[in-house]
């Protein structure tokens, strides 16, 4: 991580991990600078927490250094979290850039734990068993993390024997972030139930982050025969997928970076088993097509706009062909017909996508009593070809609740216990 004496930034928010880190480095000989990221999300709370960390590192003689970012402005397309990682490590690059070329965080065992747990329940790739890695190595520097391998109540401990000052921060026991509920009701089960399951997950965290790189470096091998074009496109042999030592994780190596759905891959892996050639597939704006003997990507064609609805919460907005509003349930209207889809927003799951349909799509449409492919629906309504290659789908974490101009899916429509309702228009 860091040579003895060596020079680092620590990011410091005010609370006990990277007070703690900061008091630990420091005895250990590191001479350090503090960088706080000021997030301006708990108003005056936020205010204080800067102003506690430059109190303190200027009492004890440390340069500090303090950037005000504002992810909710920053926040298009993805939550105010994610947005708020991404302009705090784009403000670390630049630290690393001018120079010491390390920076040290506060993530801990416990961290690391729960961020393996997210991935599971969000659904995991390879890169999704590395966790939190104890070292990061980037263009500008180091980013590494010292207490990666200690618990949470080990730091509270040194923070009381050595009399060490922090600030809690009250969002880290707001139960609407899921990393919160893992923390103070998941992790405390797991423990009731078996004594010792913090410990035993930090250890399954260090084998799982061990056989993630082993596994990374297979892949690599097997996926040797990309090569990408100028324009990102490129093509893999079917023969070389069937005959790798596993097939759906060496495609979701393949694909990863274009940040796939999980059904997306089964349904990928589907129509290669089928050999159904000519099946295509839409996923972040490029196109993954199956052709006789390969699998090609490339971008999506101009005319397959794939939209996001950002949030939550939903607000009014457009995309392309498409508005969307909230209603109330009286403003419901079904007359409008199917190009107007009126939805329960209480059962909307994140992320909504609106993209075209692709070969193993299924939904189940209100009063069917079951699911039917896209494709189906589409035939039975007797759709002409250019048309039905337009036809878009709405997404709901991942499953298909409108057939954009035919059918809304069972459990979505409006209801008695509707407070609100998610209002689309397709102009399509």
């Amino acid at each position: 991580m860091l040579q003895p004496g060596q020079p680092a930034w620590v990011a410091v928010s005010g609370g006990v991990d990277s007070m703690v880190l900061l008091h630990v480095l420091r005895r250990l000989g590191h001479p350090v600078r503090v960088a706080h990221v000021d997030h301006g999300l708990r108003g005056a709370q936020s205010d204080a927490d800067r102003a506690f960390v430059e109190r303190y590192a200027r009492n004890e003689g440390l340069e500090v250094r303090w950037i005000r970012v504002d992810p909710k402005a920053a926040a298009e397309g993805i939550s105010v979290q994610m947005a708020a990682r991404e302009l705090r490590y784009g403000w670390f690059r630049n630290l690393l850039a001018e120079g010491p070329h390390a920076i040290a965080l506060g993530h801990h065992r416990d961290d690391a734990v729960e961020t393996f747990l997210l991935h599971l329940l969000r659904g995991i790739g390879v890169k999704g068993w590395n966790g939190l890695p104890p070292v990061t190595v980037l263009d500008e520097g180091r980013v590494c993390r010292p207490l990666i391998g200690v618990g949470r109540a080990e730091i509270l401990a040194y923070a009381a024997e050595h009399g060490i000052a922090f600030r809690e921060d009250a969002s880290n026991t707001d139960p609407k972030y899921l990393r919160n509920r893992i923390r103070h009701e998941l992790m405390p089960l797991l423990e009731e139930l078996r004594p010792g399951a913090a410990q035993t997950w930090g250890r399954a965290t260090d084998l799982l982050r061990g056989m993630g790189r082993v596994a990374e470096a297979q892949l690599a091998r097997e996926a040797a025969a990309v090569k990408p074009g100028p324009d990102g496109s490129w093509t893999f042999p079917l023969s070389d997928l069937e005959a790798a030592s596993a097939p759906r994780i060496l495609l979701m190596h393949l694909i990863q970076g274009l940040q796939p759905h999980p059904d997306l891959v089964d349904r990928l892996l589907e129509a290669v088993a089928d050999r159904a050639t000519g099946a295509h597939f839409h996923c972040g704006g490029w196109r993954i097509a199956l052709g006789r003997d390969a699998i090609h990507v490339d971008r999506a064609p101009d005319g397959f706009p794939i939209f996001r609805i950002p949030g939550p919460p939903i607000e009014a907005g457009q995309a392309g062909p498409f508005r969307w509003s909230v209603a109330s349930p009286g403003e419901v209207d079904l007359t409008l017909g199917m190009h107007t889809a009126w939805l329960d927003m209480d059962r909307l799951e994140d992320p909504l996508v609106l993209r075209p349909w692709e070969h193993g799509d299924r939904m189940r449409p209100i009063g069917l009593g079951g699911s039917k492919l896209v494709s189906d629906i589409l035939t039975d309504a007797g759709t002409p070809l250019p048309a039905k290659e337009n036809t878009y789908v709405l997404t709901s974490g991942g499953r298909v609740i409108w057939l954009v101009g035919h059918r809304v899916a069972e459990g979505y429509a409006p209801g008695k216990t509707t407070s609100k309702v998610l209002r689309l228009t397709s102009g399509v």
